[in-house]
């Protein structure tokens, strides 16, 4: 029976990260299967690039009571591939991890650090526009060109260490290493690190421990708006931009973020994209459409098993009651809003905080290993394990958790 020192779960941005860091002696496991699923429920944006049935989703599960799916990502890269490419540092009075970090000077090392890994031109307020109270600032997307995870790199670093399977579930044998179960496989490791995300991890969790009642993680769902374009001497904009980012202070207080596309080509289908991208200097002239996220609400996903069924529901927490004022604060600028659309629960993207009902008690991820014994063996290194984060694109903030974790937890 071989022992590893390491299994990383998941081979998205924070997996991958991990594994380069620990690959003596460790295994990395993707959690691709054959099992393909009809992606016409996926993401719009996700599904152009998929055919019409994919096995690079996994996890599909419905709610029914609030009409919308859950899924996560198995392929080498996860969602990473879709999105997650801005690549912005938190300002000291925004929402970077202070449950992780000992204090902004700490977050911001890491950060540096993660810059370094992974070069992007930094995000600069480029246009400011002053309006009673608030300020607007036009940034600069900091956007990282190519996929954050090199598949064919990954393949050539991890050689046969990278394993194509999905881990089932795992638990502590009496030698105190870790047994991993995966649907084809067992495997050992003394140390066994999860960074499949809030939602694999909640999975597997749920599969592992049966006195689990229900595990919840948190996201930051925005609104998609569209309107005309109306504002061509208030904002900056070249016809080459897909986007334009803008945050909304209020005394020195993030208030809002938003994502303001220039008709980007992407988005739309192989019929329509040729037809786009030859009609759209005309249509950005006079159309736009975009994200928007308000700072003092989140959304709650909460997964429960039932009779070996899992049952998914999401509640939308600490409303802000006068959104729809905050979001036309766009309009002193020039983008005209026709239309507010509320997304559906778990298409923000922004999974964080994952927390475990443990026989009727809330547990953090962190105090529920603490509880179950398993500090020494088991550890989260993934945005799982964040309670709060900032409006803006988070990968570059999780990726340098994951580093000050993996320092904290694997010293030399």
């Amino acid at each position: 029976m071989k022992i590893y020192n390491n299994i990383i779960v998941g081979s998205g941005p924070i997996g991958s990260h991990v594994f380069k860091k620990l690959k003596k002696n460790s295994l990395i496991i993707t959690g691709k299967t054959e099992r393909k699923i009809k992606s016409g429920n996926i993401h719009p944006k996700i599904r152009l690039g998929l055919g019409r049935k994919t096995s690079k989703i996994t996890d599909l599960i419905y709610s029914k009571k609030n009409k919308f799916f859950l899924y996560s990502s198995a392929e080498v890269g996860g969602l990473s591939n879709y999105w997650g490419g801005q690549f912005f540092n938190y300002k000291k009075n925004e929402y970077w991890p202070k449950n992780i970090f000992k204090n902004f000077f700490e977050y911001k090392r890491n950060i540096e650090i993660i810059d370094k890994m992974y070069p992007v031109v930094k995000s600069k307020i480029i246009k400011q526009i002053k309006f009673k109270d608030l300020t607007i600032n036009q940034l600069l997307p900091p956007i990282f060109k190519s996929k954050i995870v090199n598949e064919t790199f990954l393949k050539k670093q991890a050689g046969k260490k990278i394993i194509y399977d999905r881990v089932d579930s795992f638990e502590k044998t009496k030698k105190s290493t870790i047994k991993v179960i995966t649907l084809n496989e067992t495997y050992y490791c003394k140390k066994l690190i999860l960074c499949s995300g809030p939602i694999g991890n909640a999975l597997i969790l749920l599969r592992s421990f049966k006195d689990i009642n229900y595990l919840r993680f948190k996201d930051d769902n925005p609104r998609m708006i569209f309107g005309l374009n109306l504002g061509k001497k208030k904002y900056m904009s070249k016809t080459s931009d897909n986007l334009m980012d803008f945050d909304i202070i209020k005394k020195d207080k993030l208030l809002a973020y938003s994502t303001i596309y220039n008709i980007d080509p992407h988005h739309f289908n192989s019929f329509f994209r040729p037809i786009v991208r030859i009609f759209r200097k005309i249509l950005r002239i006079f159309f736009f459409y975009g994200q928007y996220w308000v700072s003092k609400e989140y959304n709650q996903i909460k997964i429960k098993k039932i009779n070996k069924k899992l049952v998914l529901t999401g509640e939308t927490i600490n409303p802000e009651k006068n959104d729809t004022a905050i979001i036309k604060v766009l309009e002193n600028i020039g983008f005209k809003i026709f239309k507010i659309m509320r997304l559906k629960f778990a298409y923000g993207f922004h999974y964080h905080c994952l927390e475990i009902n443990f026989k009727g008690k809330i547990f953090s991820f962190q105090k529920f290993l603490e509880k179950m014994k398993l500090t020494k063996n088991v550890y989260c290194f993934d945005s799982s394990m964040i309670e709060k984060i900032g409006l803006k694109p988070p990968t570059k903030t999780y990726l340098a958790t994951a580093n000050y974790l993996l320092k904290k937890h694997f010293k030399k």
